[in-house]
Parts: C-alpha cells; sequence; structure tokens
C-alpha cells in the first residue's frame, strides 16, 4: 500500500485542480455575444408545445433572442427576471437576470429584446443570465 501512496496522492491532487479550475471558469455573457437563434416568444412557446424533446434538442443550452411584450416584473434581493407575453395566459418566456440594474428601466407593457440561455420548459420557458 505504501508503494501506491505516492500515485494516489498525485491523483487526488490533480482532481481537486481540476475541480477547482471547472468551479472557477468563467461563464460566456448574453450581452455582447451572437444570438443562435432569433424567434417571438409565440413561436417559442408553439415549437415547445408541439414537441418538446425535438424543441430541447434545438435550443437548450444556446443562446436565444426573444423580442416581446414584458407581462410581468418579478424582483429578488440580487436579480430578477421578467415575464414576455406568448399569447397564452397559462405560459410565459421567463427571463432571469443576474442583476436587478439590468432591467431597471424596464416597465411592464413594454416592448423588449433579451438574449439568454435556453434553459428548456417546465410551466414556462426559462431564459438564464439575460441581458437586454
Amino acid at each position: 500500500m505504501k508503494k501506491y501512496f505516492p500515485y494516489i496522492l498525485i491523483i487526488i491532487v490533480s482532481l481537486g485542480v481540476v475541480g477547482y479550475n471547472m468551479y472557477n471558469k468563467d461563464h460566456k455573457e448574453t450581452k455582447d455575444a451572437t444570438s443562435d437563434v432569433v424567434i417571438s416568444p409565440k413561436e417559442l412557446l408553439a415549437i415547445y408545445e408541439r414537441d418538446e424533446v425535438a424543441a430541447n434538442a434545438k435550443y437548450l443550452d444556446k443562446i436565444i433572442e426573444v423580442k416581446g411584450i414584458v407581462k410581468e416584473i418579478h424582483n429578488i434581493s440580487n436579480g430578477g427576471s421578467i415575464s414576455l407575453d406568448t399569447g397564452n395566459e397559462m405560459a410565459s418566456i421567463i427571463c432571469e437576470f443576474e442583476s436587478a440594474a439590468a432591467y431597471a428601466n424596464v416597465k411592464v407593457g413594454d416592448e423588449v429584446n433579451v438574449k439568454g440561455f435556453c434553459t428548456g420548459k417546465l410551466m414556462d420557458i426559462v431564459l438564464t443570465r439575460c441581458s437586454l
């Protein structure tokens, strides 16, 4: 067992370094990034309602740009989200922001252009790390 100890120690340290670097890796910002898809909220919802598996294959983890009318604004301590109207009372596009300052000038009823990473559909379609 003693002869394997240095190898085990090297493996543990290597895994720790890799894990630390992955945890602290910079994430891609949406503000200056090129959108993978530009689509309306109504179209995006229709595609997800037709075939969620195919929609996830096409849009999941991609930068989606949607232009729509703000239906609701949800503020939380560090950030918040806005909901875009899809024409369906039961579903909307939820755009999550890391900072409340990012959407500070937005009001309900405004038309906005939002870019974010698509994380799929639960009740609503969710875009994370959004920017205007």
